[in-house]
């Protein structure tokens, strides 16, 4: 189950560590190294010679693309603004009036400067895009391997758990060996659990929108989570909209994503505080808020929270914002995370409002 983490990690963190530090240095070097060997080139030749000095403008081409395909828009802006600053003093150097040769060199060393921001766009988008692909692709070997896993797994755990409850029964309640079955039997039934989060992961899911009262969705959430709740000594609060209007949702999947935010929220959240929900209209669309007063989340697990198998939990699968992320998007929506003011996180999901059809 471990080794999966590593097939689940984001390809963001990998392209953190994609390039040594040895390598990024070796480019840093070949691009100074070749701006000199321009600016050599220009105070070394004599200034009649005029087209030499013309090659040798076009030439600081060279670096700026190396900087923008190397290191993105800042690459790119950086090799833009350090041959900029050496070519005014260049020209300052030069100055012999303003004449029409001036306005030119100043008109290409403004072009210069939006060449260098274009390339590094195109290029950060091009980075963007090829991330998300790998991502995917990633998501999509992870998810067929753990459903295979999870299937797999799945037929031997009932059977079990089906030979050990009829056994138990058996047992009388004063026999000792009672306790020692029941918790095998509650650790089975808690694999059971998780195999059964690693097969929502890794199916497909294919939404039966149906009109959906969402207040009483997250009532009835909150009422199932409100026993674990007290059990951790954290109080759970719903603060419902009543102008909330019925939504087309798939039910089931919608409330599988409150059970989820909830009981994260819950064991987030240490004893004597409490965990609220909130649902509201915002502009064009549904919010939820699950907030819990925990000790928020570190920086360097920000960006991989939602990730499969990312969980900082003793036991837990670290599929539960993952099956949460994949719900929230199979709806068209979004689901991010912001630090409260004074302690803890609120996952806000936002979701597109589609209304039951009045049709007959």
């Amino acid at each position: 189950m471990k080794s999966l983490l590593f097939m689940g990690q984001t390809n963001e963190m990998i392209e953190k560590r994609a390039m040594p530090d040895h390598k990024k240095l070796r480019k840093i070097l070949v691009i100074g190294l070749t701006i000199l060997a321009v600016i050599g080139l220009h105070y070394f030749t004599p200034r009649e010679m005029r087209y030499q000095h013309v090659v040798y403008r076009m030439s600081f081409y060279l670096p700026l693309v190396l900087g923008s395909f190397w290191f993105g828009l800042k690459g790119g802006l950086f090799v833009s603004g350090s041959v900029m600053v050496y070519y005014l003093f260049y020209l300052m150097e030069q100055w012999n009036g303003f004449s029409y040769d001036l306005f030119h060199k100043l008109l290409e060393m403004i072009l210069y400067l939006v060449i260098a921001f274009i390339i590094g766009l195109l290029v950060e988008r091009e980075r963007k895009k090829h991330r998300a692909l790998l991502r995917a692709e990633s998501l999509a070997a992870v998810g067929r391997t753990v459903s295979e896993i999870a299937h797999d797994m799945k037929t031997p755990l009932v059977a079990i758990v089906g030979i050990l409850t009829q056994v138990s029964k058996k047992l009388r309640n004063d026999d000792p060996d009672r306790r020692k079955l029941d918790l095998v039997i509650q650790e089975t039934a808690r694999l059971e659990s998780m195999v059964k989060e690693m097969l929502d992961f890794g199916r497909p899911f294919e939404l039966q929108l149906a009109k959906t009262n969402l207040n009483q969705l997250i009532q009835e959430s909150t009422d199932m989570t409100k026993g674990m709740a007290s059990n951790a000594g954290v109080r759970l609060e719903a603060d419902l909209d009543p102008s909330l209007p019925p939504l087309m949702l798939d039910i089931h999947r919608v409330k599988q994503m409150l059970l989820n935010l909830i009981t994260n929220a819950v064991q987030a959240s240490p004893a004597g505080e409490h965990v609220l929900v909130k649902a509201c209209l915002g502009r064009n669309a549904l919010l939820l808020h699950v907030s819990d007063r925990g000790c928020g989340i570190k920086e360097e697990d920000q960006e991989i929270v939602f990730s499969p198998f990312f969980s900082t939990k003793r036991g837990g699968t670290g599929l539960g914002l993952a099956i949460v992320k994949k719900i929230v998007e199979a709806h068209g929506g979004e689901v991010f995370f912001q630090p409260n003011p004074e302690r803890g996180v609120t996952f806000v999901v936002r979701l597109p409002i589609l209304m039951p059809s009045n049709s007959h």
